[in-house]
Formats: structure tokens, sequence, C-alpha cells
């Protein structure tokens, strides 16, 4: 794993990558990744395009420095992430007469190149983000991996000459000049869903190349965006396969995967906690490895909060090597922490234990696998099963009768989702999609507008993206089109950008098998009644793994990973609440009577408003560092 940066020519002037202002300009970007890549540093400098590498080795400690270059320096490249069918491509190349001289996955993308040209992406097995480069033509390729486990950015400089990419959006930042205008229709969106969907950022200026997409650039032109993977949500097939024969392929699957993901010159484990992702990934391990197999786990003094004993008995069924750690967090000190990382803002309050579970694992391991991926998949989250009962009770409802007692209803933030009646009645007296969409945000539309000062986004939907997705999904029924959606926004731009930016700001290389593109077709074309349904979830993936797990695991309820943010917000970080609320970001967004309020609501009790507290907190400590122009 590591971090990647790049300069491309954007017009005729061939000598602008000569000069010293550009050289000095890349060096900056990749220094500001040290923490993706502490192992080495590199770079290439041509005439039309220009390449920096930070290095988390984990394969070929010695022979896999990057940029790596073909032996007659013609192509040059910068890559980010593992592909994990190297051994098998090498031996293809090979028989074409390709010679390699180091063991790294590296050396596969620059003869892959060779060989294949744009249409190497699609022959890839792994996470991964890279931008190569011919000397010759003139001409990049930029890819990601199809399920954007690797990010991939890119702006135009300051001057417009350029073309900037990095791993990233800090690289930028540290430009000075770079320009830091606030997207009005991204912060509505982010205030809404906790993370910015689609392929936009905060910043007007800087996107991402598109997960399962390439991208190719030529001196003087733009970037020309191919798809190369998508999920087949429309090709459910109407199968002739028993259950019990779909949960043993996939149990193959799972196998096949996490075997794939066990190769490395380094310490190597998982993370474990008391459920069936982390566990059933554990299980596979000890199927394929005769090495012991290393485990750890994090927990709080909070016995709501603390999953270390579950995970506790799983090592000892196991027989893993396993370490935990009570974790003792610091509100204050983690919050300027949390600063640092955030470089994009999210407010998604469990990016925190996620950052103290990476740098456990880090003291133990430098690559650990995660069950990142399996509730997208299969149907694990409980709002699957709530929207199924919604959808099952809305042709009793007629929406004018929902309408009017949702008015009547207590927004009760203090009870357990199904008993918060005046959501669900909303929710009944909307269609199906929008109905979903409310119940995946922090904040609803007429609660973003409620805070925003008047102007900011009065025409802005925050829920837009994610119905154009809904909307442009292949699946054929509604909770088919939800796990796409999903997929293509929750798991990409919150899940993976979280624990991308944990892992890497600990040098921790993640992989998550059950994120392989062979387990996600699997299940895309599964029916949804193998998936889930208003009583369980995760159906086929949990008789797949029946076998493996105790009996207690794949009953256990889904236990959230998360920290007691609401009291925080009335404790130890009220000070840092009210700075917020009277700082330079919330004057020029918010309004300051309405926050105040709210403020006052939270602390006596009256209304939960965690949510909104936290993501003003969020955004001032991140314009304060990153986002105030230099």
């Amino acid at each position: 794993m590591c971090g990647i940066t790049a300069v491309l020519l954007t017009n005729g002037r061939s000598e602008a990558l000569a000069e010293a202002t550009c050289r000095d300009m890349l060096v900056s970007m990749t220094r500001a990744l040290i923490h993706r890549g502490p192992d080495g540093e590199g770079y290439f400098f041509g005439a039309r395009a220009a390449l920096g590498h930070r290095r988390l080795a984990i394969l070929d400690i010695d022979g896999g420095k990057q940029p790596m270059a073909s032996a007659d320096g013609r192509i040059q490249v910068s890559f980010n992430g593992e592909i994990y069918n190297h051994k098998d491509l090498r031996s293809e190349l090979s028989a074409r007469g390709h010679v390699f001289t180091t063991r790294s996955d590296t050396e596969v993308l620059v003869h892959g190149y060779r060989e294949w040209g744009d249409s190497l992406p699609k022959r890839l097995a792994g996470m991964f983000a890279f931008v190569v480069h011919d000397q010759g033509s003139g001409r990049s390729l930029l890819a990601r991996d199809p399920l954007g486990k690797k990010p991939l950015y890119y702006a135009s400089a300051v001057s417009g000459d350029l073309l900037l990419m990095a791993s990233e959006i800090r690289s930028f930042l540290v430009l000075p000049g770079f320009p830091r205008r606030i997207d009005p229709k991204a912060l509505a969106e982010l205030l809404a869903l906790r993370y910015v969907p689609g392929d936009a950022s905060l910043l007007e200026n800087v996107r991402q190349v598109p997960a399962g997409h390439y991208a190719l650039h030529e001196a003087g032109g733009d970037l020309r965006f191919h798809r190369y993977w998508q999920a087949p949500f429309g090709q459910v097939r109407e199968t002739k396969r028993s259950l019990a024969e779909d949960a043993e392929r996939l149990g193959e699957e799972i196998k096949d995967a996490v075997g794939k993901r066990l190769e490395a010159d380094v310490p190597l484990g998982a993370f474990l906690s008391g459920g069936v992702d982390s566990a059933v990934v554990v299980a596979a391990m000890l199927a394929r490895t005769q090495a012991k197999v290393r485990t750890v786990t994090v927990g709080f003094e909070d016995a709501a909060f603390d999953e270390r004993p579950y995970a506790r008995e799983l090592a000892a069924s196991f027989g893993t090597e396993h370490s935990e750690e009570l974790l003792l967090p610091d509100p204050v000190s983690g919050l300027e922490r949390l600063t640092e990382i955030l470089d994009h803002p999210m407010h998604d309050a469990s990016v925190w234990p996620s950052d103290l579970l990476c740098k456990a694992a880090r003291r133990h391991v430098k690559v650990a696998l995660s069950g990142d991926g399996g509730d997208e998949s299969f149907g694990g989250y409980r709002r699957y099963r709530f929207d199924i009962l919604e959808n099952h009770w809305r042709p009793f409802m007629p929406r004018p009768l929902a309408a009017m007692l949702a008015g009547i209803f207590p927004k009760g933030d203090w009870l357990p989702r199904p008993l918060r009646l005046r959501r669900t009645l909303q929710n009944l007296s909307l269609d199906p999609a929008e109905a979903y969409f409310r119940s995946v945000s922090a904040l609803l539309p007429e609660e973003v507008a409620a805070i925003l000062k008047p102007g900011v986004s009065d025409r802005s939907d925050p829920f837009a993206s994610l119905r154009a997705l809904y909307d442009s999904s292949q699946a054929k029924d509604h909770m088919g089109r939800i796990l796409d959606m999903d997929i293509q926004s929750y798991l990409k731009n919150d899940i993976l950008v979280k624990m991308d930016r944990c892992s890497m700001a600990n040098s921790l290389e993640l992989r998550s098998p059950l994120l392989d593109p062979k387990i996600v077709e699997f299940a895309a074309c599964l029916p949804t009644s193998r998936k889930l349904n208003a009583r369980r979830g995760k159906i086929v993936l949990k008789l797949a793994c029946a076998g493996w797990l105790p009996k207690e695991v794949l009953a256990r309820p889904k236990q959230g990973f998360s920290i007691p943010l609401r009291s925080w917000l009335s404790g130890p970080l009220k000070e840092a609440r009210e700075a917020a609320i009277n700082g330079a970001f919330a004057a020029e967004y918010f309004d300051k009577k309405t926050l105040l309020r709210y403020a006052r609501q939270h602390d006596v009790g009256m209304r939960d408003r965690s949510e909104v507290l936290w993501a003003v907190l969020i955004l001032h400590r991140w314009y304060e560092r990153w986002g105030r122009q230099t």
C-alpha cells in the first residue's frame, strides 16, 4: 500500500514539467503522503508527465521501488495497492516474451501495459490506483479498482497548465494558492449523508477517478473516462440451484478470495470482532494457510461498545494468536488526530474507533484482513429489514393519512429505530426510494435547510446523487436497487474512505476479501430472498459459513462500532463544539441562532442533536486545518 502522485501536462508547452517549480510541486505533494508510505520515496520527471511515489513495502522489499520503469525507460508506473493475480499474469506475460527482473506486482503493470494497453485494468484482480505514462506517445493511463478501495483524486494546478493526481487531497492542499472554493451542493450532501456521494468532493475543483473506471490523458487534452466493471445487478437469475448449493459455492469463493490475500513479506493478520464478517474471514484464513493466524481486536470500558469478550471466545475456538487492547480514548486529543486524518471532511463518527483499531493492529502486523463488504452485498444492515417491513405496510397506509399521523407523533430520538413512529410514518407517506434515502440520512433535507444560511444551497437536493444511482440501477427489484446504490455510494464514499484513511494514517495495509469482485458479482446475481428478508440478513452468507463458526456467532445481533458521541458533545468536547459554532466556517455557511438553539436542546436532554453538532465541529476543524486559503 502506498501513496501516489502525478503531474500531467495539459497544453503543448513541453518545457513546463522541466521547470524547477514543477519539481518542487511534485516533491511537496508526494511528501504530504509519507504516512501512506514510510519505507521509501521516488520520482520520475519527463517532458509531459512527472510521477511521485511513497512506498509501504509489502512484497519484494528490495526490488519493488517506484516509480518503476520498463527496461528502455519508456513506460513509467506509480502504483498504490496489491495485484492478487500477479503471479498468473507474470506467467502469461513471460510466455509472451516479457522479461521480469523483480518479484514485485508493480512490474506486472509495466509489462502488462506494453502487452494489453488500455485493457490492462480488466485483467487485474486486486485493489489498485495507478498512473502509467508512456514517454514515447506522451499518453497516460489512470485506473482505479472495481469497488474503489484505493483512492485517486485529480485537480487542476493553480496555473491551469497542469493536471494534478494524488491518493489524498492533502497533496493538493499543501500547494500555495491552491483554490479551496466550497461546492454548496456537496456541502448539503455531506450534511445529509455524512459523506459526499458520487465522484465530487467538498471542493469545487477536486474530483475522484470513478471506481471501476480507467481514464486516458494525452498532452493538451482532457481526461477521457471509460467504465470497465460494474456489479451485475441486472443479471439476477432464476436459479435452479438450491440455497444450500449457492451457499457451498459462496464458501469456496470466500476461501479463494482470502487465500489470494495471504501473500506478504511482512507480518500479516486479521481484525476479529464478535460479528460474522470478520469471523468468516478468519475461518477462511485457517482453511487456506498452515501458518499461525494472528488476530487483533479492540474494546472500550463501556460494555455497550465492547466486543472483546466475543472476540476472545472466537479466537480461543479458532486457536489464533490473539491480541486485544482496551482503548481509553481521550476526546480532546482524539479530535486533533481526526483533524489530521480527515483532509477531506466526513462526519461518520465511526472514523474515531476505526483509527484506534488500525493503530492497535499496526503494533502487531503490517497487513490486516477485514470483513468489510459483507453487509452491502448480502443485506446485513438492519435498515434493509426495516425497509422491507415498511414496504409491507405501505399498501395498508394511505399516504395522506401517514403524513397526517407523522405530524402528531414526537420525534423520539431516544427510542430504538423500530419504535420511532414519526420517522416510519413519514417514510410511509413517500415513495419507497425517497423513504430509504431519508432512513439512511444523518440529517433530513429540511434539517439541512434549517441550519444553512439562506442562499447557500437553496436549490440543492442532497439526495440527487442517490436518486440518480437508484434510478439508473439495472436491478429488477427495489431492494436490489438499494444494495446497488449503497455499493456505489455508502460503501465507496464512506466505509472504504474511512478504512483507507485510518489504515494508511497508521501505515497499515488493509485487505477486504468479501469485496473481491467475484463475490460481489455472485451476490449481485442472487435473488433478494437468498440474501435477506424481514427477519434475517446475510442468509446465504451465514449458511455458507455455518460449519465454520459457533452457532452463537451466527445468531448474535450486529453490534455497531461507535463512540459515546452524545455525552462527549455535552462534556469534554463542549468547548470545541462552542468554538465551532462561533468559528469562521459556521459564520459563512450556518445559521448561528439555529445552531445555538440546537446546542441548548442537546445539553438539557430535550433533543439529541449529535449529528448536527458533530458535523459542524468536523467542518470547523477541517476548515481551520485544511480549508483556509494559503
